[in-house]
């Protein structure tokens, strides 16, 4: 047997501690049930937005997780376009400290460096390469121009929570990949099911992107880092050739017999 207490609430009543720790446990233990099963990587939201007229980038509020804890980002992150060429990564630290013996304090700070190793508790956001006096941009025009030389803010190595210590890809890499896929020729029924997961569906696992890939392109491998299905993906796009093409449907209008 087991129950939820939710405080009720009414007016000229004095509220206890007892209420008011329900007030604070209630939503926390909710989001921790949602996703107790999830390991370190971004849950909802940091979506990129480049706005290349103010020369910024800026990060969008989300949840994130990391050890057992959620974080909650709740107001946006905004850095202005670095001016000096080189190459820069975006990490998000994650700090869980008590302070003044009264608060857990979860912390997130965000780190632009050029450092490329990710610690324990950072979690890449994005990484891009600068050219002077050019923007930084985001408008990938399809799935191949997510890996372009310059000026792009790159997602494919951020790390999405999911079941799978590694993570697994962000949910636009896969969105994509099945758009592309879907208007594909040589399509079998494997190829179908993944591409309609791939635009349903927020989070993939990584373990189902791993057995796609290695079912098509006959491999064995089991610990792919992103990179490496980012480069599979692409090779599997390439092997299932080119679009198909639009039939037009031609109207018939049938002759008139004309009897005399």
């Amino acid at each position: 047997m087991f129950e939820n207490k939710y405080p009720i609430f009414k007016r000229g009543e004095l509220i206890d501690k007892k209420e008011l720790d329900l007030l604070r446990d209630n939503p926390e233990e909710m989001l921790n049930l949602m996703y107790m099963d999830r390991k370190n990587g971004i849950i909802k939201g940091f979506e990129i937005v480049s706005d290349t007229e103010k020369r910024e980038v800026k990060i969008t509020g989300g949840i994130v997780k990391y050890g057992k804890n959620i974080y909650r980002m709740r107001e946006d992150y905004i850095f202005p376009m670095p001016e000096v060429e080189n190459k820069y990564i975006l990490k998000l630290r994650l700090i869980s400290d008590i302070e003044d013996k009264k608060y857990y304090i979860r912390r997130g700070e965000f780190i632009l460096t050029e450092e490329e190793k990710i610690l324990d508790n950072e979690i890449e956001i994005t990484r891009f390469i600068t050219r002077t006096g050019a923007e930084l941009r985001n408008d990938y025009k399809d799935f191949k121009d997510l890996r372009r030389d310059f000026n792009l803010l790159e997602i494919i190595n951020v790390k999405y929570s999911s079941k799978n210590e590694k993570g697994t890809l962000h949910p636009e890499i896969l969105k994509l990949w099945g758009m592309e896929a879907s208007k594909k020729e040589n399509l079998d029924i494997f190829d179908i099911n993944f591409y309609v997961t791939c635009l349903q569906q927020d989070v993939i696992e990584r373990d189902v992107i791993t057995s796609y890939i290695n079912a098509k392109l006959n491999l064995t491998d089991e610990n792919y880092t992103n990179e490496q299905m980012f480069r599979h993906l692409l090779t599997i796009l390439d092997n299932l050739g080119t679009e198909r093409k639009k039939v037009e449907k031609k109207r018939i209008i049938p002759r008139k017999i004309i009897v005399e």
